[in-house]
C-alpha cells in the first residue's frame, strides 16, 4: 500500500490536484493523508473548506512515498516561511521519494532549494521569482507561464528524477503520471 502526503494552506487551490486524488484513491492501493500547519479547517482559493487532519510536526518522511502540493491564490502564502515545511520538502528529496508540485507551488521547492539543475514549470513570471529573491541560474531550467504557453503549448507537466511539475492546465496529466510515478494503475 503506497501512502500520500497531501500538505494544505489557506489559499490552496483544489481543482489542481483533483485528478491526482481521485485516481490515487480508486486505485485502492494509496492511502491519502492531509496535513496543515494544525489541525483543522483550511479554506480553498474556491471558497471550499477542507480539513487538515494531521499537523506538520506529526509528518514523518519515511512513511510516504509522495509529496503533493498545489498552487495557492495568495502573493503572500504564509506557509512559504514555515521552515518545518521547507525542511519535509528536503527531506522528501533527500529519501528521492516523488514530489508533486503544481501551479505556483513548485515556489515552495525553490524556496526549499530542491530545484537546483532540475527542470521545472512554475506559473509565476521568472520576473517575479528573481524579484522575491531567487536567482536566474537556479531559475535557467524552469518555465514559467509565458514560456510555457507560448513555447511548449503541448506540454503538461515536467519530470526531472522524483520531481513532477506543471501549470494548472496540465492538471489532468501531471495527476496520472503521479500514480505512474507511484507504479500505481492509471
Amino acid at each position: 500500500m503506497k501512502k500520500v502526503a497531501v500538505i494544505i494552506y489557506p489559499g490552496f487551490c483544489l481543482f489542481e490536484f483533483s485528478t491526482a486524488l481521485e485516481n490515487l484513491a480508486l486505485s485502492k492501493q494509496c492511502a491519502i493523508d492531509v496535513f496543515g500547519e494544525k489541525v483543522g479547517p483550511v479554506r480553498s482559493e474556491e471558497g471550499l473548506l477542507a480539513v487538515a487532519e494531521y499537523p506538520l510536526d506529526t509528518l514523518l518522511v519515511e512513511n510516504y512515498d509522495a509529496l503533493l502540493l498545489t498552487g495557492f491564490d495568495d502573493d503572500d502564502v504564509a506557509i512559504i516561511k514555515n521552515e518545518q515545511f521547507l525542511s519535509i520538502i528536503q527531506e522528501f528529496h533527500r529519501q528521492n521519494k516523488v514530489i508533486a508540485a503544481i501551479s505556483a507551488a513548485p515556489v515552495f521547492l525553490l524556496k526549499a532549494g530542491v530545484l537546483d539543475g532540475k527542470q521545472f514549470m512554475c506559473a509565476i513570471p521568472k520576473f517575479a521569482l528573481c524579484q522575491l529573491g531567487f536567482p536566474e541560474e537556479v531559475l535557467i531550467h524552469g518555465l514559467d507561464w509565458e514560456e510555457a504557453k507560448t513555447m511548449y503549448p503541448d506540454l503538461h507537466f515536467i519530470r526531472d528524477g522524483n520531481i513532477i511539475t506543471a501549470m494548472a492546465y496540465g492538471y489532468q496529466e501531471w495527476g496520472l503520471e503521479i500514480s505512474r510515478m507511484l507504479n500505481l494503475p492509471v
